[in-house]
């Protein structure tokens, strides 16, 4: 009998057998059942065959016995599960309890009944530590909200500023503030929004060295402050050295008078501030005519960044259908191709047709051919006569049923 190390094993495995169960029929369990027997007839169907195995697991020193117990604990079936529990509870010591840590977290949240809560919530006390560390994230995030009681004021700051669970951090962190504790220390490393209610509690007087915080909401509530005093945020972001949250401050901040300036970064090495002085730019030049370049830009997130500048503007066709050449990188030709479907119904049909010569994008071309294809009898607009013609020829080269239907809409709309 394989003994998983995985909790949500166990609970797939329940599952597996359940559903075996309903294709097999009725099996009673035998007299001298084998483990996998056991454990399958423990899971299964029938809450007679269920029970007699909890009856069975009660006894036995297999090493899934326990796991399938508490299976069984949340079980539907009120004598199945009041059984189980019965066997569990003189079952269950420290070490057991410790092991078994994981699976109870899972099975907590079957909406049976509190009582597989209740177990877990007394067993902190004395298995904190195992319990904080648990894998499974939603269980993790009840067991730190039970235990904020329990945790001194230098763990509940070293989990606020180390965690990797944002969530945990926010939680051990609002705790402290609420307390009026650690102020400056978790302004300088909480989660952001432990990190925003910090910088209110210390007021305006600490907002400016926060302008340029890497967190847009903690800028968010620096500029708040500091427009509060009377002072402007963007005057400071210009006479600072250039960073991310500096660009993006002036960005959030500025005027079109500091379009110059955000346009001077478009050119520098580093992909996140070319990113984040077009996102400036889309706020207070949004006519710049510096952005257009960057379609071709090596990095994805600044042509995703440049694509969102440019949705709804007018761009050369000619010039975008010159990026869906092959020697672009496949992220230039995707930001070519959604900016030619953005112009109009046809050009992405034609944008599509030219695609399904592509490679890398030729699936992508299919599936939105094949949505075109669905909502084409909604259109009331015709091509051009020479889109039409480039639309026809471009027919030649797909599967007959596809070329009848595209060229069915074709003369309709002409």
């Amino acid at each position: 009998m394989i003994v998983y190390e995985d909790a949500r094993q166990w609970v797939e495995f329940e599952w597996a057998a359940r559903r075996a169960s309903w294709y097999r029929g009725e099996r009673r369990l035998s007299r001298r059942p084998s483990r996998e027997e056991l454990a399958e007839t423990a899971c299964g169907r029938n809450g007679y065959s269920r029970e007699a195995a909890v009856e069975r697991l009660a006894v036995s020193t297999d090493p899934e016995a326990l796991p399938l117990l508490l299976l069984r604990c949340v079980d539907w079936v009120r004598p199945v599960r009041e059984l189980a529990r019965s066997i569990v509870l003189s079952k269950l010591d420290d070490s057991t309890l410790r092991a078994m840590l994981p699976l109870i977290g899972i099975l907590r949240r079957r909406q049976v009944d509190d009582w597989m809560t209740s177990l877990l919530r007394e067993a902190l006390p004395n298995l904190l530590d195992d319990a904080l560390a648990l894998e499974d994230r939603e269980t993790r995030r009840w067991v730190h909200a039970e235990a904020i009681g329990l945790l001194s004021r230098e763990r509940l700051l070293d989990i606020a500023v180390r965690d990797h669970d944002f969530v945990v951090r926010a939680m051990c962190g609002t705790v402290l503030l609420d307390r009026g504790e650690c102020v400056e220390e978790l302004l300088a490393a909480g989660a952001p929004k432990v990190r925003v209610r910090a910088l209110t509690l210390l007021g305006p007087e600490a907002a400016v060295a926060h302008l340029a915080d890497r967190s847009s909401a903690v800028r968010s509530m620096a500029q708040a402050l500091v427009l509060k005093t009377g002072d402007d945020p963007a005057a400071h972001y210009r006479a600072m050295p250039v960073s991310f949250g500096a660009l993006a401050g002036l960005g959030e901040t500025g005027t079109a008078a500091d379009a110059p300036l955000l346009e001077r970064h478009l050119a520098d090495e580093r992909p996140r501030i070319r990113g984040v002085a077009v996102r400036g730019l889309r706020r207070i030049a949004p006519e710049s005519p510096a952005v257009r370049p960057l379609l071709a830009d090596p990095s994805p997130a600044v042509t995703r960044q440049a694509v969102t500048f440019l949705r709804g503007k007018f761009v050369d066709p000619a010039s975008l259908q010159a990026l869906l050449s092959s020697a672009h990188p496949i992220h230039t030709r995707r930001a070519a191709a959604a900016l030619l479907r953005d112009r109009d119904t046809w050009r992405r049909l034609h944008t599509d047709l030219t695609l399904l010569r592509d490679p890398d994008l030729a699936a992508d071309a299919h599936e939105d051919i094949r949505a075109w294809l669905e909502h084409s009898t909604a259109t009331y607009t015709t091509p051009s006569p020479a889109l039409a013609a480039e639309i026809d020829a471009a027919c030649t080269t797909l599967t007959p049923d596809l070329a009848r239907q595209i060229r069915f809409a074709l003369p309709k709309l002409t």
